[in-house]
């Protein structure tokens, strides 16, 4: 069960309520695991190949840092069906281990947050970006770079002003 459905299932104010799962994590009652909270023993279990498939495509995602490979040839390259491989990524999408940016862009979050880090760093410089600066900054083609700035326009880190977007 997600952590917000359960909290709003008991109305517990958001400090007791942490406070509470926290409790019940130490005492081993309860598994949370992004935002979804578990009876010990519950959660999803992985076959040994479904867990390898899982490390090979967070692998695959967190070593190409903003130059994504194509979603379907990291499906491709491993040695399990394709609708088992699928659901391993909605699992990482749900505990947010990759976002995803477009229909067919998915980035591990720490390139994105690395991306942010950056963003700031820019900010500091100079308070807008426009494409060709971004693309500058990230070494990454047009492909990518809209569809991030869309995504980081959607996430409130930059605002569309004309053809510039400024660093919130």
């Amino acid at each position: 069960m997600s952590l917000q459905t359960l909290r709003e299932k008991f109305a517990l104010d958001p400090v007791v309520f942490s406070a509470v799962i926290a409790q019940l994590v130490k005492e081993g009652k309860v598994e949370s695991v992004g935002d979804i909270v578990n009876l010990r023993g519950r959660g999803v279990v992985m076959k040994d190949e479904e867990a390898e498939s899982r490390k090979i495509i967070e692998q695959a995602f967190a070593s190409a840092g903003l130059k994504v490979p194509a979603l379907k040839d990291v499906l491709a390259s491993l040695k399990i069906d394709k609708s088992r491989a699928q659901k391993l990524v909605t699992l990482l999408l749900r505990d947010k281990v990759l976002i995803k940016v477009s229909e067919d862009l998915v980035f591990h979050q720490s390139a994105l947050n690395e991306l942010r880090k950056n963003l700031a760093a820019q900010k500091a410089r100079s308070p807008k970006i426009d494409v060709g600066q971004f693309k500058d900054m990230t070494g990454v083609s047009r492909k990518y770079a809209i569809p991030l700035l869309e995504y980081l326009d959607r996430e409130r880190v930059t605002r569309r002003v004309g053809d510039e977007r400024v660093i919130l």
